[in-house]
């Protein structure tokens, strides 16, 4: 008898465990689904999952999520499958020639060019171009020059190919000419009509004359999603203090329009049912003004499912609405499995609704006693409740969110923010305030006495935001590397095109050269930081235009940088030490002509805590090198440039240096560059236009 009485209870635990999983599939019917989907797009061993989340739909009898389930992955599959199958056709057929000419509908403008949709091939290519005179939902017929992507130097830098993954973009190419067939309607072309109203709105938060100003950049962003109109050194501060999602509209933003319309509605009295419809209209032309994201396209399409069922009235669960969400956007672009804003957005929001459900069950911080109803609160206990209620879910959601976008960031930026936490509870009261100030700003802009108090509390409100955001974004430790930060005695050469080049020698040591501005925000900088090195000088070798701007974006990073430009080094050697050894910097003689400007480039020499010795001539010229003492000009690794005028590739000077490594820069004479050994049996390295190479 005991024994048929534990086996009866044994039975009953595993039919209450059965009855509780199906009750909670029953709940979210779309989750088995959404999972077959993700596994299918992931392919391979990931159907695994697919004939288990089948199995498991079959065990519990619920028929039509199975079919529904392989119904979705098939689809998923074939779609992507055929994708893939148009990617690699259309780079068959463009690869093999140096010209093509592809007819298409402009679906996107960028910065850069724009994104066509060939009809041939039906893939999507970018074609890269400055002013290409066409606008979205043109057909057009294009002669482009296919180029291949090259991924970025170093792990974290901005890689294109994986963005043309996670836009679903197959190939890239360079404009050269096209001809405009028509513009007829189409869904680029609607796209392309609400870039021009986003571009006319965003002309009354930002008139002409105000484009410098970064609050108003601010507002565009916020407002309209309109970030091409923020500058680099506006996003800055938002970025490194792991605040960059208020510039993307999202999910909040969606919800907090939504909330202004429905007060609005309140307040003209409309009738609820009409209201739901005038306040999906309404949100529908917002996100597709400005710019139909994914994280906007989620939460309209949430609240969507959730105002249709408050109509029909039906129980909608907002984890199934989150599934449908999901399914909705990986059934028409499948390639969204792979973009940042698909992954954090959803992710995000999933870890908001857990942290909502977990300050709901969690005890009061202050405030009235739990046990006492609400209706005998006194008006202080009423604003203590209010006040921990919202402090609360403050602090647990933006914890709860900042854990679930941790990894995701180290995976897609190779960087993490440990200040985000405390810097998303900083602003966000401030991002309603803006928001509700730039809507009025909006609506009233151009009347006399409103339309300026409207633009005098935007731009505060703005600007309050913008330097809060900068004071965090600039606290010690606020943007870190994945990478662990490399030893003292590392040292690497980077690439930055046409024969210029940035090298940092130690950890933390001396960097040398860093480009115009672009150059230094684009490639030196990124590199440098996921590389894992911190510079505590960095040297301009000689007087190039637009240099100084780009030391200013070096110093941004990194605030303490000591600024050594080569000019004013005089006529003695400057002599720096540090953890990563002693620098010796040697400048040029004084009575040499400075054309070309290589000629006043110095010679910098590293002696290690080992030992070891390197020398970088860099473009030095060799009266440079002559003045040099003896003892001075023998290093182990030398780094070796061009100087037009007084070149140091002589055999006579290499043999002098006894380096057993010459690495070679890009600007290097094609001499050297096509010998395998150098006189003396040095070993020769070489680095590419785009290359960040390791010197060992």
């Amino acid at each position: 008898m005991p024994d048929n009485a534990q086996s009866d209870e044994m039975q009953r635990h595993d039919a209450g465990w059965i009855l509780s999983l199906r009750l909670l599939l029953l709940r979210t019917p779309l989750a088995l689904p959404l999972v077959g989907v993700v596994a299918a797009l992931l392919g391979g061993a990931y159907w695994a999952v697919v004939v288990v989340a089948a199995a498991l739909a079959a065990a519990l009898r619920l028929w039509r999520m199975m079919l529904c389930l392989l119904l979705c992955a098939f689809i998923a599959a074939f779609h992507e499958g055929q994708r893939l199958r148009d990617a690699a056709r259309a780079a068959e057929a463009c690869l093999q020639r140096d010209a093509v000419e592809v007819e298409g509908t402009v679906v996107e403008l960028l910065g850069y060019g724009c994104l066509l949709r060939a009809e041939a091939w039906g893939v999507t290519l970018a074609l890269r171009g400055e002013g290409i005179p066409y606008a979205e939902g043109d057909r057009v017929r294009v002669l482009a020059a296919p180029r291949t992507v090259e991924p970025p130097p170093v792990d974290g830098m901005f890689d294109r190919a994986a963005w043309m993954r996670s836009r679903g973009i197959a190939l890239e190419a360079d404009f050269i000419r096209g001809e405009r067939l028509g513009h007829p309607f189409s869904w680029a072309a609607v796209r392309g009509y609400a870039t021009g109203i986003r571009h006319a709105l965003a002309e009354r938060l930002m008139p002409p004359g105000t484009e410098a100003d970064a609050r108003r950049q601010v507002l565009c962003a916020l407002v309209l999603g309109a970030r091409e109109l923020a500058e680099p050194g506006t996003l800055l501060p938002f970025r490194r203090g792991g605040t960059l999602h208020a510039f993307a509209v999202s999910g909040m933003h969606v919800v907090m329009l939504a909330g202004f319309l429905w007060l609005l509605l309140k307040v003209l009295r409309v009738h609820p049912s009409t209201g739901r419809v005038l306040l999906l209209v309404v949100l529908a032309a917002y996100v597709i003004i400005t710019g139909f994201s994914v994280p906007a396209l989620r939460a309209y399409v949430m609240m969507a499912t959730l105002l249709l069922g408050l109509s029909l009235r039906r129980r909608v669960g907002l984890a199934n609405s989150w599934c449908f969400a999901a399914l909705l956007v990986l059934l028409v672009e499948p390639w969204q499995l792979r973009s940042a804003g698909f992954l954090l957005s959803f992710a995000i929001y999933a870890a908001i609704c857990i942290g909502a459900r977990f300050c709901l069950r969690e005890p009061a911080w202050f405030g009235p006693d739990a046990f006492i109803p609400p209706r005998l609160y006194t008006p202080w206990e009423r604003r203590q409740r209010q006040a921990d209620y919202s402090l609360r879910g403050t602090i647990i959601v933006s914890l709860v969110a900042y854990v679930v976008s941790l990894p995701l960031t180290i995976l897609l930026f190779h960087s993490l923010n440990p200040w985000s936490f405390v810097s998303n509870i900083a602003i966000a009261p401030l991002i309603p305030l803006v928001m509700s100030a730039g809507i009025g700003l909006l609506l009233l802009a151009g009347i006399p006495v409103l339309g300026a108090a409207a633009g005098w509390l935007a731009l505060h409100a703005a600007g309050l935001l913008l330097a809060l955001s900068s004071w965090l974004g600039y606290l010690p430790g606020a943007c870190l590397a994945a990478e662990a930060p490399r030893p003292p005695q590392s040292a690497m050469v980077l690439g930055t095109g046409f024969g210029g080049s940035c090298c940092v020698l130690g950890n933390p040591g001396l960097a040398i050269d860093c480009g115009n501005e672009l150059t230094a925000a684009l490639q030196v900088e990124p590199a440098l930081f996921h590389a894992g090195y911190q510079p505590s000088a960095l040297l301009l070798s000689r007087a190039a235009k637009g240099w100084a701007e780009g030391a200013k974006v070096m110093q941004a990073t990194w605030p303490s940088l000591q600024l050594i430009a080569s000019p004013e080094l005089g006529t003695r050697p400057l002599l720096l030490e540090g953890r990563a050894g002693r620098f010796t910097l040697y400048p040029p003689p004084a009575e040499l002509p400075r054309r070309p400007a290589a000629n006043g480039a110095p010679i910098v020499r590293w002696e290690m805590p080992d030992g070891r010795r390197l020398l970088y001539a860099g473009d030095a010229s060799r009266a440079t090198w002559l003045q040099l003492p003896p003892e001075a000009r023998q290093a182990d690794i030398l780094i070796l440039g061009k100087n037009p005028a007084q070149p140091l590739d002589d055999p006579s000077v290499l043999q002098e240096c006894g380096a057993s490594l010459i690495v070679l820069l890009p600007s290097a004479a094609e001499s050297l560059l096509q010998q395998q050994h150098a006189p003396g049996g040095a070993r020769l390295l070489r680095v590419g236009a785009r290359q960040c190479l390791p010197i060992p």
